[in-house]
């Protein structure tokens, strides 16, 4: 639509405004503009009132001019405004997008996305737990692309717990956040860029080794020692960093030693077997990471050479000196992830002397890995010597069998046996069934991914553990779920020393991490479980939010049982059952009061807070605002 006659109109009346309305009537330039108006009062409504308002100006009726003027420049700025355009002559040119810079910008409401950049950019205390709860409720505020540049300028802060958490953030993201990890990215910068290459070094291993060769020239120490261990995934690094281990002081130096630890080549074998036979315990801290064949079989030859001196000697363990039986622990450390032929025969033989560390170090092997030697070696140390390596046996066989198998095989433990009973035996020996628990622990169903999932701890540097989560294909077998809810190794008192996932009874913990939102026929089952667990032990907040997953509906004197735990109250656990009970403000009154009751004079702290909250409730105020 060409508005020419509308801009002219405009100019017209301006010019009339500042030369007096007065003499708008003998304006001819004026009222030829409104007349040039005409055929556009016709394609528009907006444009016809324009018309209308325009011709009032010039009419010889018209009592307030200056007002009418003024209406109608303010109704032509008004539409001009939204028809505004730019325009250069010449050819197109589209404008390049930086890398790293692309992103969404996610509509939600204010009172949403503030709180996020308000704890992003702030200092205080209080950060952790918004952040945390925001993402676990509204996670696709942090698909914005100016809350993922937030998240990177977290990992410099000083909170670190809230940086490792925005780091996890990122992570999940895969190779697409790299650009925006090296987007600003300056080697001589501090722990910030040290994480950054941590993160692109997790995500993207050996395929961004230009990047780490490129910064290293330049960079400051802290940043070095991050991209001397990233350069651990590529072996065409090792003469690089052979060189780095004779140039290199401190940690970077160390850095170097790691990531040399992961090379093959023969210059990095023949290093660590002379610093090996010159010092064995130093050399170990570097190699006990290294899952390569040649690490596992040096240490398995230092093995050797110390069990066959101390087999002849025909000592004990407790008869040695301390340094020859620091020795054998400090192999058996270096040992840890190493599963080449020569070490896992090396399995039985140190069993004899150190049981518990044997079956230790077997599972934290498996637990990152399952190599057919070490399955093999798993399998016979279970046959011959029995529950020490039951959690071995059974994460193999979950991983690796059918659900049906791996439940008629083991299930025989929790059917005839219980930890408060192990007494018992099946084919002549003790029945304990922790092994399979503390694998359970590791499994969780997610709605999300509409199945089972094992939690792994492995390497993710040198430097730091990671979670790594895992789709379990095979998932487990229904039946588990009755032998499980109705076990008597519930209240064990191992148990009741793992605080876990808001549950200070590990077994509920595990319970909770295998529930099945879909499963309606469980639900029953379960909300039963955590209600009695309640009645015995005191309530958490954790078994009223499963209670409400399970769709219970009694929890009529559930917050006064909290009273059992201990003769101190614990506020802030009062305040998180007020805000997850499905009970009104009186109700809620009530159950307070209850609690106060059964507290009587044995309460040392907490009974004031708890009076105060009572009376608050009685009065109609929330939870919520207590």
């Amino acid at each position: 639509m060409n508005l020419s006659v509308v801009y002219e109109l405009r100019e017209r009346l301006k010019t009339a405004a500042v030369a007096g309305t007065s003499l708008i009537q003998e304006d001819f330039r004026l009222k030829k503009a409104v007349e040039q108006m005409a055929p556009l009062s016709k394609a528009s409504p907006v444009f016809a009132r324009i018309c209308q308002m325009a011709e009032k100006t010039i009419a010889p009726d018209c009592e307030n001019r200056a007002e009418a003027v003024l209406d109608t420049l303010s109704l032509l700025d008004a539409v001009l405004c939204t028809q505004g355009g730019l325009l250069k002559e010449g050819e197109w040119k589209e404008i390049p997008r930086r890398e790293g810079a692309e992103g969404i910008h996610v509509n939600v409401p204010y009172s949403q996305m503030a709180p996020v950049l308000e704890a992003f950019r702030g200092t205080g205390s209080g950060r952790y737990a918004v952040l945390r709860d925001t993402h676990e409720k509204n996670p696709e505020i942090f698909a914005d692309f100016r809350v993922k540049n937030l998240m990177v300028k977290a990992l410099g802060d000083s909170y670190a717990d809230l940086a490792d958490m925005a780091a996890g953030w990122l992570k999940e993201e895969g190779p697409k956040i790299n650009p925006l990890l090296k987007l600003g990215f300056d080697p001589e910068g501090k722990r910030d860029m040290a994480r950054r290459v941590e993160l692109i070094s997790s995500i993207s291993g050996g395929d961004e080794n230009d990047f780490y060769a490129e910064m290293l020239p330049k960079a400051s120490k802290e940043v070095k020692e991050a991209l001397v261990h990233a350069l651990r995934h590529r072996q065409d690094n090792e003469k690089l960093l052979l060189d780095l281990v004779k140039s290199e002081k401190g940690k970077v130096k160390e850095a170097a030693l790691t990531s040399l630890a992961h090379m093959n080549g023969e210059g990095a074998v023949d290093f660590w077997k002379k610093q090996m036979d010159k010092n064995p315990a130093k050399a170990i801290n570097y190699l006990q990471n290294s899952r390569t064949t040649w690490a596992s079989d040096l240490m398995a030859l230092h093995l050797e050479q110390w069990l066959d001196v101390f087999e002849a000697s025909g000592l004990t363990l407790k008869q040695l000196k301390n340094e020859d039986r620091q020795r054998l622990y400090d192999l058996w450390r270096g040992a840890q992830v190493k599963c080449s032929p020569r070490m896992c025969a090396c399995y039985r033989r140190v069993y004899r002397i150190i049981p518990r560390e044997t079956a230790e170090n077997l599972w934290s092997a498996l637990a990152e890995e399952q190599p057919e030697d070490l399955c093999r070696t798993a399998e016979e140390l279970y046959r011959d010597y029995g529950d020490d390596f039951l959690q071995s046996v059974f994460w193999i066989d979950l991983l690796t069998k059918s659900r049906e198998e791996v439940y008629d095989r083991f299930s025989p433990y929790l059917e005839t046996g219980n930890l408060l009973d192990a007494a018992k035996s099946m084919g002549g020996r003790k029945k304990d069934p922790m092994g399979i628990y503390e694998v359970f622990m590791r499994v969780r169903y997610e709605e999300k991914e509409g199945g089972y999932v094992v939690y792994r701890e492995a390497w993710e540097s040198p430097v730091r553990f990671q979670t790594v989560v895992s789709r379990l294909e095979a998932g487990i077998d229904p039946r588990w779920y009755s032998l499980l809810l109705n076990s008597k190794d519930r209240f064990d008192s191992r148990f009741r020393k793992m605080v876990r996932n808001g549950f200070d009874n590990g077994y509920d913990a595990m319970m909770a991490g295998l529930f099945r939102p879909d499963a309606e026929e469980l639900k029953a089952a379960y909300g039963k479980y955590f209600y009695q667990g309640a009645r015995v032990r005191g309530t958490v907040a954790a078994d009223v939010i499963m209670l409400k997953k399970c769709g219970w509906k009694d929890y009529k004197g559930l917050l006064s049982l909290t009273g059992k735990k201990n003769d101190h109250i614990a506020t802030y656990e009062i305040l998180q059952l007020l805000s997850e009970l499905p009970m009104g403000s009186e109700a809620l009154a009530e159950e307070l009061d209850s609690l106060i009751k059964s507290y009587g004079k044995k309460a040392k702290i907490g009974v004031g807070v708890l009076e105060m909250w009572r009376d608050k409730l009685r009065s109609g105020i929330s939870p919520e605002d207590l």
